[in-house]
């Protein structure tokens, strides 16, 4: 049953990767330019009085990215949560798919819920930095 559902879920897989490569049109749907269309629909930033965001980067990056937190934490000018991982997650509710439609982007590993716990963690140590 379970090798049945992997080998369909990578024929489906396998059938999107040749719609969008080839920008093929079907059933009004013009599949070349869907990733296009999902980009627009993604929501990866998050704005309440807080900044949340999916970055992706190097080793290199990451560390400038955390040193310029850390100096800003450092002198009280913000508090932050930081969560690696490796990948990413992408939920998505799809209506219509040449229409509406949202994706949400998120770490792996626990994401956006695991840099909210290390971000409450500094702040109940009382250590902005």
């Amino acid at each position: 049953m379970v090798a049945k559902y992997i080998i369909k879920i990578q024929l489906e897989n396998l059938l999107g990767w040749a719609l969008m490569k080839f920008k093929l049109n079907l059933n009004k749907m013009p599949w070349g330019r869907y990733r296009y269309i999902v980009a627009a629909a993604t929501d990866y930033r998050k704005f309440d009085d807080m900044l949340r965001m999916v970055i992706c980067g190097n080793a290199q990056q990451r560390q400038q990215l955390t040193n310029y937190l850390e100096q800003k934490a450092r002198s009280s000018q913000l508090v932050y949560g930081l969560h690696v991982s490796d990948r990413s997650l992408l939920t998505c509710l799809v209506y219509e798919r040449n229409g509406r439609q949202v994706h949400f982007v998120d770490g792996a590993d626990g994401g956006y819920a695991l840099a909210a716990k290390a971000m409450k963690a500094r702040v109940k140590a009382g250590s902005n930095g």
